[in-house]
């Protein structure tokens, strides 16, 4: 097994007592070249955001398996693994509860105008009261959700206790349990975007995804309403965001994920006229310092129950059979 990060002692052990060798890098952190090195006669790999493409996968010649350590996996070149049959997985898991705090976070932030009310004061500002910096509760908001998985569930389980309005949600698939669970109602993106005072953007990056939402929708904001995006940068374009807000100041962006990452000095999202309508943060609301260590846990026991049963718990491609074993899987997750 090979992996491009160093992993603790615990989990180096957790390998051995299995019979499956680490192979490990000597710095934190492999780079290309180490794996280029390495890869030959690995049968596994354990994933960070490096870029797997079409090369690194034909330098794997005994590869049967790719897990990310990561929701994420557009860093992979998933089709060209399925079609040499490799089974790749993700772990989507252990973050959920992170990103979902996360789009809380900046969903107050953006409606009580917290971040400027922090700069107000930071610039000696204040000799008055703020009247302008008077926001908005919460409550009774209309809400939905783009991509109903594990952390749209949580945002909105979150929400409940704020008793916002309607819930709206759009999914490849209907979710009844969720439905009848949090008195959610599917709807087209349409509807969403013309009738939501808070949408959330938690899409996963694929072909179906890419650019999915688009100017015309964003136009169609409600006043005053607020996207948030924590999925994938490419599901919404940079450009189509900056020509909207050239056209509307009364909407806002909460925005932890961008097209390009990390977004270029010279991104049009840098116009100080957009600072009130904007709230950007460097894709950094997965990561915790509680769920680091599970996460990569989790990986490596996915990984373990593949060798072991031939399955996976998060499969991203047809090649991988998926396991519906999730009792022991659960024990590292809080």
């Amino acid at each position: 097994m090979l992996s491009t990060m160093r992993l603790s002692d615990d989990m180096v052990s957790l390998l051995k007592s299995k019979e499956i060798k680490p192979i490990l890098p000597e710095e934190r952190i492999a780079n290309r070249e180490w794996i280029e090195k390495n890869i030959d006669n690995a049968t596994s790999i354990l994933l960070t955001f490096i870029n797997f493409d079409k090369e690194l996968i034909d330098k794997a010649k005994n590869l049967k398996v790719i897990i990310a350590t990561s929701s994420g996996y557009d860093h992979i070149d998933v089709e060209y693994a399925e079609k040499k049959g490799i089974c790749v997985a993700n772990q989507p898991e252990a973050i959920a509860h992170s990103v979902a705090e996360h789009a809380i976070g900046m969903t107050i932030s953006l409606l009580k105008k917290i971040v400027q009310g922090d700069r107000y004061v930071w610039d000696r500002q204040w000799k008055e009261f703020p009247y302008f910096l008077t926001g908005n509760l919460l409550r009774n908001k209309d809400v939905a959700v783009i991509g109903m998985g594990r952390i749209g569930v949580l945002i909105l389980s979150y929400l409940r206790n704020f008793k916002i309005g309607k819930i709206l949600y759009y999914s490849r698939k209907r979710k009844p349990e969720i439905e009848i669970l949090l008195k959610a109602e599917p709807a087209s993106l349409e509807r969403i975007f013309k009738q939501s005072d808070i949408i959330y953007l938690t899409l996963p990056y694929n072909k179906e995804t890419q650019n999915l939402i688009n100017q015309d929708l964003l136009m169609s904001m409600k006043k005053g309403s607020i996207l948030i995006s924590l999925g994938r940068g490419k599901v919404l374009k940079t450009d189509d965001i900056v020509s909207t807000l050239n056209k509307r100041n009364d909407i806002m962006f909460g925005l932890d994920v961008f097209d390009s990452e990390p977004l270029p000095p010279d991104s049009p999202l840098f116009n100080n006229k957009f600072r009130d309508n904007l709230l950007l943060t460097p894709h950094m609301s997965g990561p915790s310092k509680e769920t680091s260590h599970i996460t990569i846990y989790m990986a490596l026991k996915q990984l373990i129950h593949y060798y072991e049963k031939g399955s996976v718990w998060n499969p991203v491609n047809n090649v991988c059979k998926e396991s519906h074993d999730i009792e022991n899987y659960w024990e590292y997750l809080y």
